[in-house]
């Protein structure tokens, strides 16, 4: 994989308590980064210290370069530019880069701005009583087959490891960097939606998830997404089998 860092490494530094990083994937988003990104500035002035890690996962428009010049310009905002290797590697890439950071917090989430947030304190507010605290879309604003895939997946993790999990793969969670470190050792590399497998494996663990209400805006329409999530919603379900049958052995 190729991988460009723009910015200098993050510090190692163990010290620093009560921060956050942002984790933060990127594919062709150049009409929504910027915004999403300007969201964040006044959470990150509220939590001094707290950083910003947007991946950029080989966007074809201008993204990177926004990016970029935003970095330029706010010190707690790090960027990764690599080739595009698809959501799930993204997102397991920032995490791994998360975990070599000096945050005792990790945070997740998307960035077209179709989450509000502000709503990233009701998360922040739990965080001394759980490890792993998700978010839930109250009131989705998503097209009704992206609804009934989640309904589906929740669904097939009851059959599956007796958990019902209200909204297993959103991008709207926290977690502490120690138990993500364990977490991510048994996540596959190669998994369509990683964020799934570490929820059931929270979940399992018997964490309080607390499933947050949060709101959701509806999204601009992407037929390019919309056609890659329906050819990989099969390998989701593939692979949460294949999952349950790692976990029984």
């Amino acid at each position: 994989m190729n991988e460009n860092r723009k910015k200098a490494p993050m510090s190692l530094d163990k010290s620093a308590k009560e921060t956050f990083i942002l984790v933060m994937p990127a594919y062709n988003e150049e009409d929504n980064i910027e915004t999403t990104i300007s969201l964040w500035i006044p959470i990150i002035n509220k939590i001094p210290g707290s950083e910003i890690l947007v991946i950029n996962d080989g966007s074809k428009d201008k993204t990177f370069q926004t990016i970029y010049s935003l970095s330029q310009k706010y010190s707690f905002l790090k960027v990764i530019n690599k080739q595009n290797e698809g959501h799930g590697k993204t997102i397991l890439l920032g995490y791994k880069k998360a975990l070599a950071s000096r945050h005792e917090w990790i945070f997740q989430t998307d960035s077209d701005g179709h989450f509000a947030a502000k709503d990233f304190y009701k998360l922040w507010r739990m965080r001394k009583t759980s490890d792993f605290i998700l978010g839930y879309r109250q009131k989705r604003k998503d097209p009704k087959y992206r609804i009934l895939l989640t309904n589906l997946i929740s669904i097939w993790i009851f059959i599956l490891f007796g958990k019902y999990i209200k909204d297993p793969n959103i991008p709207f969670r926290l977690i502490k960097r120690e138990y993500l470190k364990n977490l991510l050792k048994l996540v596959p590399e190669n998994s369509f939606a990683p964020n799934i497998f570490l929820t059931i494996l929270a979940a399992r663990d018997h964490h309080n998830l607390y499933h947050i209400p949060i709101k959701h805006r509806p999204r601009k329409k992407n037929i390019y997404t919309d056609i890659k999530i329906l050819k990989g919603a099969f390998q989701g379900f593939l692979e949460l089998i294949a999952f349950a049958l790692t976990l029984i052995k």
